[in-house]
């Protein structure tokens, strides 16, 4: 759970990428949603994830502006700026909201009304690029040495979830390593090549909307300490 207070001003969390602009004092809080109960409504929508789900609340005052994360590449396609919604999730059921403006990584929303919500694009073809996250764990089991690589469209939740996944795994340690430099396609499959690896499972990802932890590549090499 997060919870800011802020004055007048811009501010961005550096944990979840949401971005906000207030002209008085507000208390926001807000925490990320899992995708599971509404993966089969989008589906019947014809929609896919376009960011993270994230539940905010306005303990105090009013935005005028929020800019809700997002992973999809507008570079190679501009025109799926025309298929992006905001969905809002509530009581009564869900309603789609128009979005003001698409940069990079953000969609904007002015005067928003709150309730669990989350940019998501309507699948009108399977072309879509998306900004990923490459995340690598290391455990080491005698004279084993297991990496664990996670690929997945960059979601901020979903680096959360994958961060309380390896803190179960015991001696679990993360080696900072750099993002995919291009955008990669969604629905794509990927393979991972280690030569001294004894074994990589799975053989194959496929880089899709997780609706919980992202899957990941699990190997195992023989530690030489010679």
């Amino acid at each position: 759970m997060f919870r800011h207070r802020t004055p007048k001003g811009s501010y961005e969390c550096t944990v979840s990428g949401l971005r906000w602009l207030c002209e008085r004092d507000v208390i926001l809080k807000y925490h990320f949603r899992n995708w599971e109960p509404y993966s089969h409504l989008l589906k019947d929508m014809q929609y896919t994830q376009g960011g993270p789900l994230l539940d905010i609340t306005m303990e105090l005052g009013e935005l005028e502006e929020v800019h809700l994360p997002h992973c999809v590449c507008l570079g190679t396609n501009p025109s799926l700026r025309n298929e992006m919604k905001i969905l809002h999730v509530e009581e009564h059921g869900v309603s789609l909201e128009e979005v003001h403006e698409v940069t990079r990584f953000h969609a904007k929303i002015l005067h928003p009304k709150f309730s669990v919500i989350s940019l998501i694009l309507r699948l009108l073809s399977w072309n879509v690029d998306v900004h990923c996250e490459l995340m690598l764990y290391l455990t080491v089991k005698k004279e084993t040495l297991i990496p664990r690589l996670y690929l997945f469209p960059s979601n901020p939740g979903q680096i959360l979830a994958v961060e309380q996944q390896e803190s179960k795994f015991q001696g679990s340690s993360r080696i900072l390593i750099s993002r995919p430099e291009q955008s990669l396609k969604l629905n794509s499959s990927f393979r991972l090549n280690i030569p001294c690896s004894t074994s990589i499972n799975p053989p194959r990802i496929q880089l899709i909307h997780r609706d919980t932890t992202p899957s990941f590549f699990q190997s195992g090499c023989e530690n030489d300490r010679d």
